[in-house]
């Protein structure tokens, strides 16, 4: 099976420009369920959490959702409407200092996507285990301002020299089974841990030191600096020449598909009641790696020169403007072209997961059926952290039913925040809820005002009360 490396650009592109991916699969942990005493989903950030009954999840249903993240870009400064459809900022019809106004100096885009294939959760005495088949992707960028400037006026700009430095992109998929317990150690305390064996599907590394382009008359010379480093089972490079015969790596044939690598996570956690109506909480989820193979992994270098024809904008032949999928097709073949790797010996490496801290408390009133709660939650990505502050009121008048509504401070500018609701009858337990409301949407039901943004889904079969 022949795969071209853009189609491992396009899971990080698509993905972190523009999230599309991220409307029909599942984010990892909504904050805005983590005060939710009834609902499942808040076990995964923090092990220690106990719901009032068992549950076994429905297949697949069980927990599907969505998160994109950046430390300011939003999906309306990448996404612009028009004649009815969607067009990237590099459509002409999109001003150019309009656009670059917007952006950072040093963009981050992060995203996480992953479903719950099969879960269940059970009381046995005073303990509370858990079994989880998960498959899971996340992806971040870092992409400094001076690349989306050379991709959007690079090709008009006659005699321009653009130095772009410190470009990353990442991407991992893999399958995770995990089994928790937690347990109340007294009145006080209760722990909890979880242990994960993890199944690496794929990895990418791409990083670039630096990138020199310089115009002469209709081509480019780029000078660049990188590597690339991608893992995946039976993988094997397939490669082009650039303009002055030099091979560099375009394609991979999969020969036989199977598993890249494995590894092993922990999550842990704990809560104490420090007062009858106060509740603080912590824990670390996700700490652990994958060990990928060297036969399993193509490793590539950027160190040179060659010339590059340029960015163009592809037009149907009827002058109307060609689908997003195109539209993505388009941006990273030419994305390809521009970054050449050459092959290089190739070993095994070792990743780290995307780990979280999640610090929180809660104070209660009106016999715990009105809590305020106040979450810290940090993702250690690649190459920065990102830190979310997150207040909650949360509403549980009833034992088969429970809300949530949430602001978060630092990532949703002022324009957002969280709702959750949680049915749990004895017949069935449904989830659905945001940390980042849409206020506006285009036709294609694009959030595009927010710098983040998820969407969370739960079906699960409620089992005995504790």
């Amino acid at each position: 099976m022949k795969y071209t490396i853009n189609h491992y650009l396009r899971l990080g592109a698509v993905g972190l420009f523009l999230s599309t991916a991220a409307i029909t699969a599942s984010a990892q942990q909504i904050r805005t369920s983590y005060f939710m005493e009834q609902s499942t989903m808040r076990i995964s950030l923090n092990p220690a959490f106990r719901p009032d009954r068992g549950y076994v999840s429905i297949p697949v249903l069980g927990s599907i959702g969505a998160s994109f993240g950046s430390n300011g870009v939003s999906l309306g400064d990448l996404l612009y409407p028009k004649d009815g459809k969607l067009v990237t900022f590099l459509d002409p019809s999109v001003d150019s200092n309009s656009f670059l106004k917007k952006l950072n100096k040093n963009n981050q885009l992060n995203a996480d996507i992953s479903t719950s294939i099969l879960s269940a959760g059970w009381y046995a005495g005073t303990g509370f285990w858990t079994v989880d088949l998960n498959l899971k992707t996340t992806m971040n960028a870092a992409l400094p301002k001076s690349i989306f400037e050379f991709l959007k006026v690079g090709s008009t700009a006659n005699g321009a020299t653009y130095n772009i430095s410190d470009v990353a992109m990442h991407a991992n998929a893999y399958v995770e089974l995990a089994t928790g317990y937690s347990r109340p150690i007294n009145d006080k305390l209760t722990v909890g841990g979880k242990v994960k064996l993890l199944f690496g599907g794929a990895n990418m590394a791409a990083t670039f030191d630096n990138l020199t382009a310089e115009l002469y008359e209709d081509q480019w010379k780029i000078t660049s600096s990188g590597e690339l480093q991608m893992s995946l089972g039976g993988i094997q490079p397939e490669f082009e020449k650039d303009n002055e015969g030099k091979d560099y790596i375009n394609s991979f044939d999969v020969q036989s598909p199977g598993l890249g690598g494995f590894g092993a996570a922990i999550d842990f956690g704990a809560t104490y009641q420090l007062l009858d109506n106060l509740v603080l909480s912590a824990a670390v989820t996700d700490l652990g790696f994958i060990s990928w193979g060297g036969s399993n992994t193509v490793s590539g270098q950027a160190n040179g020169e060659f010339m590059y024809d340029g960015f163009e904008l592809d037009i149907n032949d009827d002058g109307s403007v060609p689908s997003m999928d195109d539209q993505m097709d388009n941006l990273t073949d030419d994305i390809s072209n521009l970054f050449h790797f050459r092959e290089i010996e190739s070993k095994g490496r070792s990743t780290m997961l995307r780990s979280t801290i999640n610090i929180g408390g809660e104070y209660s009133i009106l016999d715990n059926q009105l809590g305020f709660g106040l979450l810290s939650s940090t993702k250690f990505y690649q190459p920065k952290a990102y830190t979310e502050l997150t207040a909650s009121a949360n509403y549980r008048p009833l034992d088969w039913f429970s809300a949530s509504a949430s602001y978060s401070f630092i990532h949703s500018d002022f324009k957002t925040f969280g709702l959750a609701l949680n049915f749990s009858p004895s017949w069935i337990n449904f989830f659905i809820g945001t940390d980042y409301m849409f206020t506006k949407v285009t036709p294609q039901f694009m959030p595009i005002n927010s710098r983040a943004v998820n969407a969370y889904f739960g079906l699960s079969i409620p089992l005995a009360r504790k």
